[in-house]
């Protein structure tokens, strides 16, 4: 299993990335906050109780932080290196 999803032609080159130089691209971050903002809307029309909703979406916001602070290609991956930067959370 783990060879067949590294070798995928959709997932593979993302986990390659992540693996390797903990890339995140930008049309997976604005699907992710899509995909979010689309289940806070269904929690809401389904009748999810306030305090629900609420702290579902503060975790949301918390993950969609955390995404957003990784390189969105390798070769912004490769820059930050270069520049002793941050790369993600960490050095």
């Amino acid at each position: 299993m783990h060879r067949w999803i590294y070798n995928h032609k959709i997932f593979g080159p993302f986990l390659m990335n992540w693996q390797t130089k903990r890339v995140f691209p930008q049309k997976l971050r604005y699907l992710m906050l899509t995909m979010m903002s689309l289940s806070l809307i269904l929690m809401w029309t389904g009748g999810v109780k306030p305090i629900g909703i609420i702290s579902t979406a503060v975790f949301m916001t918390l993950v969609a932080v955390w995404a957003w602070r990784y390189p969105n290609t390798p070769e912004e991956h490769d820059r930050r290196k270069s520049a002793n930067e941050k790369i993600g959370w960490i050095k």
